[in-house]
């Protein structure tokens, strides 16, 4: 019988030390790829790493439940993507997209 896997879903936001223009969602997933690998010597597909959604500043990743602190260590340890300098900062994690969508709605502004 095949075990199934259980995800988590990590809320991030990306702040920006110099004015300039948001990255894109593709320049955000080629720097966690290039990261996963150097920090853990592993593909973002054994994280289960998976961007669902991201518009330049806030974000929610998926991944193995068993990896959650993993990712936001990973999270953490970007300092630029791309040519831009960024702070990430993680702020809740849940088992379900709708709690975690439900959570984020408290860290709007």
């Amino acid at each position: 019988m095949k075990k199934i896997k259980r995800h988590r879903y990590i809320y991030f936001e990306v702040s920006y030390v110099e004015d300039s223009l948001f990255c894109t969602h593709p320049e955000l997933i080629q720097t966690i790829q290039k990261q996963t690998y150097k920090l853990y010597s592993k593909s973002t597909k054994e994280l289960g790493l998976w961007v669902i959604y991201f518009d330049g500043t806030i974000g929610i990743l998926k991944c193995y439940h068993k990896e959650k602190e993993n990712v936001i260590k990973l999270l953490q340890s970007l300092t630029k993507i791309g040519i831009k300098t960024v702070i990430i900062t993680t702020y809740k994690t849940s088992g379900t997209i709708q709690g975690i969508s439900k959570k984020k709605l408290n860290y709007t502004h």
